[in-house]
């Protein structure tokens, strides 16, 4: 477990739970000939919230579908686990055959699983499957407001598509526990979800969360688009991507999951590893092979049909590689019903006809392996493997394809990935295929194959230091360090400032003021691009008779010739680069700067030209002082490349420069360079007088500023942000604000 999540479990969870909710259980309890026997279902993300309540404590509620759970039970359905040392209860929510039937089998994996993948032939609904759906989210609910009793220190994270009402019904109830909900598989864009019959009852239900996690940004513009649709009357805010439905707040957020990279890592490193393949190559006659490898479960979403028929496609294209690579096939078969066994007929009917028309002696082209592998012979499949395919239709993530490159520690394999899988927005360095491109497909199953070896390991090396780097653990600590901080907001910390007048009187009384203003997203609101940025004539006006009245400072990351440009009001301060460079009315300050940061600076701006160039949508904005590199019109699948390519550059001036991440930007300036807070207490020191400040500021690069206001001032966060005293919503009401102030102190 990293040090870093083992401290945010224990500097923040220490006086509150945690409680998760999820359709499957962590420790199931089954009957056997000799006795009762515990099974821990496999998957990393189980695994991993499991060592969150083992060091938190907590309560994790679930459906108990073991032969042997209700004997375990206490009389409120709980029992500690895990069962060798117990450190959290585990709830179970009970469900009769007619509700597993409808509510699972019917409504979640007939209806919302082939929606949420665009299988739209396979979508299927009935009356009954909605009717268990909601009265088993109700049992849920139930559940959990029997573990919760009133107390809204606990955090609350719910988990997938099984569970959409659940985050409404528990807000109607406890209307400030803070509610987190996990969305782990797609979310379709409006054309596609419209076909739902209860499509606004889902999206209200998922609005009782206060915060709501997709696996990639595409899928929460699609989940905006259709509140935009659903609900009119919500208020929509794409820029900090946030809702307000019926006075609740809802941010959204895309937190890529990932697996536990050590786990696999440190099993593919093993020693005894190597004899393992050697083992199962012989059991499996697959010595001296090219050997290509797939994972999946037996669902159509995995497009195992596509994979054979590129497959049967390659050995008819590329004839001298019959006998010489072998596709193995593993699969598990999770959901035995219609049309899930069908699939798995047809999926057996291909590799059939496949291994009879290629067949060759001992050898056969598909290798079809149906049966639950131990964990180190599942690692020891993914290391041998020359090439990993995972070929998904349409994917949340797809955590195959990085449990392949964890086990990779030869980086001899290329990994073949479905564009149209979550996981091809991270994994640059994969080898894309479009599934419905047999040809296409087929022939980068050739040129995998035919890679040179320093590429492959100059690929897969990347792959790998992604994954290490954006596991599970750091998964969970992103949310749960959002949660944390959304919880400390709603316990009071930051308070929506209403009656402007009241807190004036209160916080200054007779003292005097010192106004201090961020531009972007304050004073203007968020545009596309920095030069689209337009202060309003009203907005200016506001300005100008606020100066009359009290001093103003308008301190932006904006160069200074720039942010004077666009306020264009005389007689107030401007603190241009984040505060690096200031015009007091008369004379331009320049904070401290060398002259071999200057030249630094210039040769890092040339090879940020040079390397980002080509990734449409980049605007790289030289500010003389600073640098400012923005990528909010960059494409989505561009993104984890421009992040990568950036963050190799700038390692190389980390002894020069400093980075912030703002919204959509790098902001790259002096280590010896101001910053806002710095620029806030020069100005005040020097024209202040012993006046308060007033800060207000929207975004990460205004926390510097908010620092030095801190016990002294009043900080004003525009959006919500739990580290000032007080909130507003918009930059419309900043200027609402400035006009309140100006009526008070002209009184």
């Amino acid at each position: 477990m990293p040090e870093s999540f083992r401290t945010l479990l224990d500097k923040d969870f220490a006086d509150r739970r945690l409680i998760i909710v999820t359709n499957r259980e962590p420790y199931i309890h089954k009957k056997t000939a000799t006795g009762v026997k515990v099974d821990t279902p496999a998957g990393g993300v189980t695994a991993a919230l499991d060592d969150v309540l083992k060091t938190t404590g907590g309560v994790w509620i679930a459906w108990g579908n073991g032969t042997a759970d209700r004997e375990v039970v206490n009389k409120q359905s709980e029992v500690e686990v895990p069962p060798d040392s117990p450190s959290y209860s585990l709830k179970r929510v009970w469900l009769t055959p007619s509700d597993v039937d409808n509510y699972y089998h019917g409504y979640s994996n007939r209806l919302l699983w082939p929606l949420s993948h665009i299988a739209m032939e396979r979508v299927f609904f009935r009356k009954r499957f909605w009717h268990a759906y909601r009265r088993v989210n109700r049992l849920f609910a139930d559940s959990v407001l029997e573990v919760i009793k009133g107390e809204s220190d606990d955090l609350l994270w719910v988990h997938d598509y099984h569970l959409c009402l659940v985050p409404r019904l528990i807000r109607e109830q406890l209307p400030d526990i803070t509610i987190s909900h996990f969305w782990h598989i797609p979310w379709p864009d409006w054309s596609v979800f419209r076909v739902c019959p209860q499509a606004r009852e889902l999206v209200e239900g998922l609005l009782g969360s206060d915060l709501l996690g997709f696996q990639i940004p595409l899928f929460v513009r699609n989940f905006m688009d259709c509140v935009r649709e659903l609900l009119p009357e919500a208020e929509i805010d794409h820029h900090r991507q946030r809702i307000i439905y019926n006075g609740q707040t809802t941010e959204l957020r895309a937190y890529p999951i990932s697996i536990d990279f050590d786990k696999f890592d440190k099993e593919a490193s093993k020693k005894t590893i190597n004899r393992t393949i050697a083992s199962l190559k012989r059991q499996y006659n697959i010595e001296g092979q090219f050997i290509g490898i797939g994972v999946d479960r037996l669902e159509y979403t995995k497009a195992l049909i596509k994979r054979l028929q590129a497959i049967e496609l390659f050995f008819e294209k590329y004839k001298r590689f019959l006998g010489r690579f072998t596709f193995v096939q593993i699969v598990t078969a999770t959901r035995m019903k219609e049309p899930y066994l069908s699939y798995k007929k047809a999926v057996e009917d291909i590799v059939e006809k496949i291994n009879k028309k290629y067949r060759r002696d001992h050898w056969k082209p598909v290798l079809y392996i149906e049966k639950k592998l131990s964990f180190h012979e599942l690692v020891s499949f993914y290391r041998m493997a020359d090439v990993g395919i995972v070929s998904s239709i349409y994917d949340g993530m797809n955590l195959v394809a990085k449990e392949f490159i964890a086990s990779q520690v030869d980086c001899k394999g290329v990994l073949i990935l479905s564009e149209l899988a979550g996981a091809a927005e991270e994994l640059d360095g994969a080898v894309l295929i479009n599934p419905y491109d047999v040809e296409g497909f087929a022939e980068q199953i050739y040129r995998a194959l035919r890679m040179p070896p320093d590429e492959r390991r100059q690929r897969m090396e990347s792959l790998r230091a992604l994954i290490r780097e954006k596991d599970i653990y750091r998964w969970i600590t992103d949310v749960l360090s959002d949660m944390v901080d959304i919880s400390g907001f709603k316990n009071k910390k930051c308070t929506y400032l209403k009656d402007v007048q009241a807190v004036l009187n209160e916080k200054v009384g007779d003292r005097k003021v010192f106004m201090f203003l961020d531009f972007d997203g304050t004073l203007t609101p968020i545009v596309e691009t920095p030069e689209k940025a337009v202060l309003s004539e009203q907005m200016r006006d506001t300005l100008k008779r606020l100066s009359e009245v009290v001093p103003v400072a308008v301190i932006s990351g904006r160069g200074l010739d720039d942010l004077r440009e666009r306020v264009a009001v005389d007689g107030i301060y401007y603190a241009g680069n984040h505060g690096a460079e200031i015009y007091d009315g008369e004379n331009v300050i320049i904070s401290r700067e060398t002259e071999l940061e200057r030249q630094r600076m210039k040769e890092l701006i040339k090879r940020l030209k040079d390397s980002l160039g080509d990734i449409d949508g980049v605007i790289l904005e030289d500010k003389g002082i600073t640098t400012s590199v923005h990528f909010r019109r960059v494409k989505v699948k561009e993104l984890s490349r421009l992040v990568r390519i950036f963050k190799d550059i700038i390692r190389d001036y980390s002894e020069t420069f400093r980075v912030t991440t703002g919204k959509k930007v790098f902001e790259i300036r002096p280590l010896s360079a101001w910053n806002k807070g710095e620029a806030l207490q020069w100005i005040l020191q020097r024209y202040g007088d012993g006046r308060i400040p007033i800060y207000l500021g929207d975004d990460v690069t205004d926390e510097d500023a908010f620092k030095v206001v801190q016990g002294r001032g009043i900080s004003i966060g525009v959006g919500l942000n739990c580290r000032v005293d007080y909130y507003l919503k918009d930059y419309k009401e900043v200027r609402e604000f400035l006009e309140e102030v100006i009526r008070w102190l002209r009184r």
